[in-house]
């Protein structure tokens, strides 16, 4: 679920970016400008948004087809999503390694990274499925990419 509400969300923001030049603002938004970094992922973050991107990344290489209909923006969705399950693995060996150095089975440290995952979709009080996962996906796309989504 969360996975395919960041393909999607990814993917109509790629068609949203492949607009003419002239209509696009010229500045970003004040709100783009300041925000802050994000703060250092802890080994629990880095095993959950790792497992998230390397299932992106499997997705776009897997299945093609569902970029191709696209077109130019198609490709450019599975081009990303590729980056993205290249950064994932590299986050779950960096969680692997962290959680080694403490003694941690790698096992527990991605049911630990899981667990990170779960929480981070649970409805709030009277959210849909649908408005949790899409909100879910979101806040989780910007966590573990740092890319904003405003």
């Amino acid at each position: 679920m969360i996975a395919a509400a960041m393909v999607a969300s990814l993917s109509a923001g790629v068609a949203q970016a492949a607009t003419t030049e002239s209509a696009k603002p010229k500045a970003p938004p004040a709100a783009a400008q300041a925000a802050p970094a994000p703060a250092e992922l802890t080994s629990r973050e880095k095993a959950g948004c790792g497992a998230v991107l390397v299932i992106l990344g499997k997705v776009a290489t897997s299945y093609p087809q569902l970029f191709a209909q696209k077109g130019n923006d198609g490709r450019g969705a599975q081009f990303m999503l590729e980056a993205f399950g290249a950064k994932g693995r590299m986050m779950m060996d960096e969680a692997f390694e962290d959680g080694a150095e403490q003694g941690v089975k790698p096992t527990k440290v991605y049911e630990d990274g899981l667990g990170f995952l779960f929480e981070s979709v649970r409805p709030e009080p009277g959210e849909s499925n649908e408005a949790a996962g899409k909100r879910a996906a979101m806040a989780l796309l910007q966590r573990c990419t740092g890319i904003s989504t405003n």
